[in-house]
């Protein structure tokens, strides 16, 4: 894992970190309100675009839907995210919205490299973009 990498993912723990402890701070309050109409859903038209795109079967589809923060990174890799043959499905349930640009979401992957995921989305120009992943099992 490249230092740069590693930069982005503390970045993306410590706004996952501060964002819990808000979120807490304000369940704990008692409060309801949205906060600045974060989106608190995942979409099915979002749902089946990010299903589609992890597994599209080349990287520049596969760039259509990874953050933009790490998109060059991920192009001039150039390796696909899954392997061919792999089908991924996001539970929705687990959608979690951490403020109104950070969320997680869990995922199974299925086919030659099977196993569950929780992906870490981050909001630009309206649609839910994969920032980052990691293996749950």
């Amino acid at each position: 894992m490249t230092r740069r990498w590693k930069l982005i993912i503390g970045i993306v723990g410590v706004l996952i970190l501060a964002s819990t402890g808000a979120g807490l701070a304000i369940g704990l309050s008692g409060s309801t309100a949205n906060p600045a109409g974060a989106a608190t859903v995942l979409s099915a038209q979002q749902q089946m675009r990010l299903e589609k795109g992890i597994t599209a079967p080349a990287v520049t589809a596969e760039a259509k839907i990874v953050a933009a923060e790490v998109r060059g990174q991920f192009v001039g890799r150039g390796k696909p995210l899954l392997p061919p043959g792999s089908h991924l499905s996001i539970d929705d349930a687990t959608f979690h919205s951490f403020s109104p640009q950070l969320a997680t979401v869990n995922a199974a992957v299925t086919g030659p490299k099977a196993g569950h995921w929780q992906l870490v989305l981050i909001r630009e120009n309206g649609q839910w973009q994969l920032l980052d992943s990691r293996k749950l099992s």
